[in-house]
């Protein structure tokens, strides 16, 4: 079976006729059906038998759909690689960034660059960090934002800012306390800690195993966006980015930082053999200019 031929027929059999898979595929239905039967005659046995108006698919069909089902979604991702790959329209910037900087940061940037180009358009994506480098690595974004992303192979880093790590809590539990604080001060609290949240949590759990300290929590959120709302409704103090520490925070939520302080890197990402489009080269030389965390 050739390329062509296996395309046809996982379309068929996922969608169980040929006109749902032309249509599918984009192709006529007559065009389809040709394919198919050429696959047959070349194979030597059916692929699908017809009972009731719907396609049936074979025995035969079963066990090679499990061989070829790996090789067509290569075929589909190296389709969809290939029209990422295309010149972008004039003004269209495609980027990602982690949840952090989409509560605020860069959606004001990104108002106020449209002021400044109003041809500018837009795509713009909000994922966790391994899922944001999976996202450019498929060519599917030109532009991704994070914080303190490791190293990469294959992966180019501009320094757009710097932050750092701050406790957030309700209810003015550190107020009496000194501008910064101590890792240890947060020892014996309730404490709402972030699952698996990537580079941060690395440099967190890097200090923390330094001091010797580890935080028992009773809440574990997804993200530093739902750890602070769990704070502002009095589950106790979290370590977060100053970013999300910042960013339309509750009334009754306030931060502090830490001595020493914990800081991080802000940086946008782009992948080394993508040329990147003249609208999104413009963007991030004004984040570089305009980023402030």
């Amino acid at each position: 079976m050739n390329l062509r031929q296996i395309e046809i027929f996982n379309a068929v059999y996922a969608c169980g006729s040929i006109s749902e898979a032309a249509a599918t595929l984009n192709i006529a239905q007559p065009t389809a059906s040709k394919i198919l039967k050429h696959a047959e005659d070349q194979l030597g046995f059916l692929l699908f038998r017809r009972v009731r108006g719907r396609l049936i698919a074979t025995s035969e069909a079963n066990i090679l759909y499990k061989e070829t089902e790996a090789i067509y979604k290569k075929i589909a991702r190296l389709k969809h690689t290939a029209n990422s790959l295309k010149n972008p329209e004039e003004g269209k910037i495609r980027i990602v960034s982690v949840a952090a900087l989409s509560i605020e940061v860069l959606p004001i940037l990104i108002e106020k660059f449209r002021g400044e180009n109003s041809s500018a358009q837009f795509i713009y994506q909000t994922e966790h960090f391994a899922s944001m480098m999976k996202i450019l690595f498929d060519y599917d974004k030109e532009l991704g934002f994070a914080l303190n992303p490791p190293k990469m192979d294959g992966i180019n880093e501009v320094k757009i800012g710097e932050g750092e790590l701050v406790c957030i809590y309700g209810n003015g539990e550190f107020d009496h306390m000194p501008a910064r604080l101590k890792l240890e001060d947060l020892i014996d609290h309730d404490y709402v800690s972030i699952e698996d949240s990537g580079p941060l949590s690395e440099l967190l759990d890097l200090r923390l195993q330094e001091k010797g300290i580890s935080y028992q929590s009773s809440i574990i959120t997804q993200t530093y966006f739902v750890a602070r709302n769990m704070v502002a409704l009095g589950s106790g103090v979290a370590i977060v980015d100053d970013v999300t520490a910042k960013s339309n925070r509750p009334e009754n939520v306030n931060y502090k930082g830490f001595n020493p302080p914990i800081k991080y890197a802000v940086k946008a990402l782009h992948l080394e053999d993508r040329v990147l489009s003249a609208a999104t080269q413009k963007f991030l030389k004004f984040i570089k200019n305009n980023f402030k965390s």
